[in-house]
């Protein structure tokens, strides 16, 4: 989205080198109202990347109030998690754990969200234009 569609790009857990503008984190901690408002006055167009922690759903539904279109990236899980380990980095304990947190919250379900079904259990993700247009309509 960030280059073919002009987002400015947040990769909210990879601050400072995630984030188009690392001077707005400070805003980020302490009010997201404002932080949206900064965020339109910065850029205009923007997508926020966060695999949020369940306990932060009130940061999210604060978003949601401030009128961010909330996108859930949903997929098999065994795929993804066989993805994850591939990868490294993160004890795979983690992501069980976020699993678990994730089914326990009933999320994506208690969301007034966009929900894209992403990764195949086949592991094949959906392409990039099918999924603009999910999103875009």
């Amino acid at each position: 989205m960030a280059r073919e569609h002009r987002f400015a790009h947040y990769d909210l857990e990879c601050y400072p080198r995630g984030w188009a503008n690392p001077d707005l984190k400070q805003i980020w901690d302490a009010d997201r109202n404002v932080f949206v408002s900064e965020l339109q006055k910065h850029h205009g167009r923007v997508a926020l990347d966060w695999g949020f922690p369940t306990r932060c759903l009130p940061w999210v539904e604060e978003l949601q109030k401030c009128g961010v279109k909330l996108v859930w990236f949903a997929g098999d899980i065994d795929r993804a998690r066989e993805i994850f380990v591939q990868r490294g980095g993160i004890a795979v304990e983690k992501f069980d754990s976020q699993v678990t947190d994730i089914r326990t919250a009933n999320l994506p379900a208690s969301l007034n969200c966009v929900i894209i079904a992403r990764l195949s259990s086949t592991g094949v993700f959906l392409e990039d234009p099918q999924v603009t247009r999910m999103i875009f309509g």
